[in-house]
């Protein structure tokens, strides 16, 4: 009798100081909304936390800020986010944005290793940054997207503005370029075929009004055209500096070389650094 009590006793410790099974698979019926939203302000004040501490230390002669210290503003947050990624949430919304915020993170810090390998650890230069800025623009879209859903509690509230801003600015941004993209599809082109004196060829004429609500500064556009291998054996470029007022109209006009030869299809390409804007006074 003692004997079998002794073992239930000792079972029963065991039980107590293993694990629960949950730890691993994440407790199907418990929902983590909240605490996501609390671990990520955790990890943002840390964040937020090092930035200041690197700014200081500029301040204080060190040079620039260097790879490392990029890697470790992704680490704030992985450390106290990352466990999320498996676990159950109440709003399915949330669910998607948590994850795809997560997922941000860990492709920024893959592409910054792979940056090291080539750069080494201290260094950074243009082509570092703007991947850096790539993925920055994605991590301010998905910030603006959760802190919809549920403000997030950070110490330094100015700091949270700062970024929804940004997540605004990029939203807005993408939607304008949208817009572009839609425009200038092939499909929107009237085609004429003409002929001249030693070859045929394919005249491209569009006519597009600026639906953007926009005053457009700065546009610029690149045409490629493919040959039956899909191979680039022609293009043209245009690049509009004067303003295209809103709710206006502009003529843009090439032709294709060659087009009964090798021309098989176009494709039309907006720089999106090229890409300046102006709020329209009738917007």
């Amino acid at each position: 009798m003692k004997k079998r009590i002794g073992l239930a006793l000792l079972l029963l410790i065991i039980g107590l100081l293993l694990p629960s099974p949950y730890y691993f698979t994440g407790d199907k019926s418990n929902t983590y909304d909240n605490e996501f939203i609390n671990s990520l302000a955790k990890g943002l004040n840390n964040r937020w936390g090092i930035v200041n501490l690197n700014e200081n230390d500029k301040d204080k002669g060190k040079d620039k800020i260097t790879i490392k210290d990029y890697r470790d503003y992704i680490d704030c947050e992985l450390i106290e986010i990352d466990k999320y990624n498996n676990r159950n949430f109440k709003d399915p919304k949330l669910k998607e944005f948590a994850n795809a915020y997560i997922n941000n993170l860990k492709e920024t810090k893959e592409a910054i290793l792979k940056k090291k390998g080539i750069l080494g650890e201290n260094f950074v230069d243009s082509t570092f940054t703007d991947e850096w800025d790539k993925y920055q623009r994605k991590r301010y879209e998905l910030f603006l997207d959760i802190n919809s859903i549920v403000e997030i509690p950070v110490n330094n509230k100015k700091s949270l503005n700062g970024i929804l801003r940004s997540g605004k600015a990029v939203k807005e941004f993408n939607r304008v370029y949208g817009i572009l993209v839609d425009t200038f599809k092939p499909e929107n082109f009237e085609v004429e075929n003409v002929s001249g004196t030693d070859r045929n060829e394919k005249r491209y004429i569009g006519n597009f009004e600026n639906t953007t609500g926009y005053d457009i500064e700065s546009i610029y556009i690149l045409i490629k055209c493919y040959d039956e291998n899909d191979s680039v054996y022609f293009s043209r470029s245009f690049e509009r500096n004067n303003i295209w007022k809103n709710r206006t109209k502009i003529s843009f006009e090439f032709s294709i070389p060659d087009s009964d030869k090798k021309f098989k299809y176009f494709k039309v390409l907006i720089s999106e650094k090229s890409l300046r804007y102006n709020k329209s006074v009738n917007f």
